[in-house]
């Protein structure tokens, strides 16, 4: 263009200026498509377009507030948090924020730092979905005895809820309490028979009794409504296989990992199986990634070890043996 300066004629700072200015624009319109479309409720597509505007410009106003919620809206929890905890750490007093981290901590198995930020939630008195999701929570960090007072005045207040019944018989469980928790799960799938993971608790429940055949029918029971569940999997897979159905529980195995690869307790449970079986060149493909995902693993290390020397590893299977020793002394308490 006539009266144009070449681009490697342009000043250094004149570069950056219109450099900065581009990418502001860029992100700007990115932003405002991305908004359009969660205006819309297409919270998916929305996250799309503020997902470019975040790479193009992360600082850009209201960007990580706008994917984050585009996030949570669209269920994607995961991709939430990591926006929600930048936006908290930029508005540390907006209650909002802070209440859709705590909920996306939730739906992330992170339950500890979910009570904790739900803890003070100004709303939480007021609002019942809020005061389940914070016993909820302390239920699965091992908080018991304050998860059941919370849904005690729950029940008080709002009657028999089904899903009430399955947070107190989990409470229960993990106090030990298994009548109890039995008790608590019956009447949650008398009053709605298809209430989610109580079938799967139950199963759990049977499992820690040694009641297989219960167990597998409970956990069978959850699958016939929730067949995607890969808790229920996976615990399914573990009964079959002590149960001394090691056949039953491959196909189960293989199903999950081909969704969920780097689910370390399926890769060892299918490892173990597969040795079992005396197929150890394809058991120590499964067994070395379960040992890389958990290393802190001692089981993993030990039937690695035992793979290892199945295949004429000698050298490899006994590294796997001492790190197995290491850790099972230093949860003794003992010093290498």
């Amino acid at each position: 263009m006539e009266g144009s300066l070449p681009l490697a004629d342009v000043p250094r700072e004149k570069r950056v200026e219109l450099t900065a200015r581009v990418r502001r624009a860029l992100a700007g319109a990115y932003l405002n498509v991305g908004v359009m479309h969660a205006q819309a409720g297409r919270f998916a597509r929305a996250a799309d377009f503020l997902e470019g505007a975040a790479f193009v410009e992360p600082d850009f106003p209201k960007v990580q507030y706008s994917l984050a919620v585009a996030y949570f809206n669209a269920k994607q929890f995961d991709k939430a948090t990591a926006p929600l905890e930048r936006a908290l750490a930029a508005a540390p007093e907006d209650a909002d924020v802070r209440r859709m981290l705590a909920l996306s901590l939730l739906n992330t198995d992170a339950y500890a730092r979910a009570a904790d930020l739900l803890r003070g939630d100004p709303r939480r008195e007021a609002d019942p979905s809020l005061q389940y999701a914070y016993g909820l929570a302390l239920a699965r960090s091992e908080r018991p005895d304050e998860a059941e007072a919370i849904f005690a005045r729950l029940l008080a207040e709002h009657g028999d809820r089904a899903d009430l019944h399955v947070v107190l018989g989990q409470g229960h469980a993990q106090q030990g309490d298994f009548d109890g928790a039995i008790r608590s799960l019956e009447r949650a799938i008398a009053l709605d028979p298809k209430v989610a993971e109580a079938h799967r608790t139950l199963g759990n429940i049977y499992f820690r009794q040694g009641r297989f055949p219960e167990a597998v029918a409970s956990l069978r029971a959850e699958l016939a409504m929730y067949p995607g569940d890969f808790k229920t999997v996976h615990t399914l897979a573990a009964v079959l296989e002590m149960d001394g159905k090691s056949d039953e529980a491959l196909p189960l195995l293989r199903w999950m990992l081909r969704t969920q690869p780097q689910h370390a307790d399926a890769r060892y449970l299918l490892g173990k199986i597969l040795l079992a079986q005396g197929a150890a060149a394809e058991a120590v493909q499964h067994l070395e990634i379960a040992a890389r995902l958990s290393p802190d693993d001692a089981s993993a290390h030990y039937q690695l070890g035992q793979a290892y020397l199945k295949t004429g590893r000698p050298e490899q299977a006994e590294q796997q043996f001492e790190l197995f020793r290491q850790i099972k002394d230093k949860r003794r308490g003992k010093t290498p």
